[in-house]
């Protein structure tokens, strides 16, 4: 990712944009769950409703966009889906890669920083997806509320004097 983002902003100075706009942020949209510990997450059942939203994204977009491409060629744009059908998948793997945000409210942030490290400066949070319950989501958007936009709000105001301190 950061890599596309460096691209991205390397490319932003030389574009032309079709308005007057000219915006070169980047924001990055990702799945988030949050509880108590990791151990709630995977008892609220995330990592099945984390295939659930890789599967159907997968399939959408294969029926949808490129209906005309061979197996083969499906096969390398959702790589996941073959592996998952021969049972040679975890889906904790989007985890390990810091694909998504799952944890507690520690991990939670210490994952959305590393996002901030790569570049992205605003972070498109998915909380309801697969089987998750109401109650679940709520409760993530409760400890999100409580620890985790806080602590960003602390950060965000220590830059801005920062950066205006200079």
């Amino acid at each position: 990712m950061a890599q596309h983002i460096t691209d991205y902003r390397a490319a932003q100075e030389t574009a032309k944009p079709i308005t007057r706009v000219h915006n070169n942020r980047v924001a990055a949209y990702t799945l988030v769950h949050c509880a108590e510990s990791l151990a709630q997450c995977e008892e609220n059942g995330i990592w099945d409703s984390v295939w659930w939203w890789y599967k159907n994204l997968a399939e959408f977009t294969l029926e949808w966009e490129f209906p005309h491409l061979s197996q083969e060629e499906k096969d390398q744009i959702f790589p996941l889906l073959r592996k998952h059908a021969s049972g040679d998948l975890d889906v904790q793997v989007f985890h390990e890669a810091d694909m998504i945000i799952v944890g507690d409210p520690d991990q939670c942030m210490e994952k959305i920083l590393r996002y901030e490290s790569l570049g992205v400066e605003q972070l498109i949070c998915y909380v309801q997806f697969g089987s998750l319950s109401h109650e679940s989501i709520m409760h993530t958007l409760e400890l999100l509320g409580k620890h985790v936009i806080p602590e960003l709000d602390k950060r965000d105001v220590e830059t801005s004097t920062t950066v205006t301190a200079k």
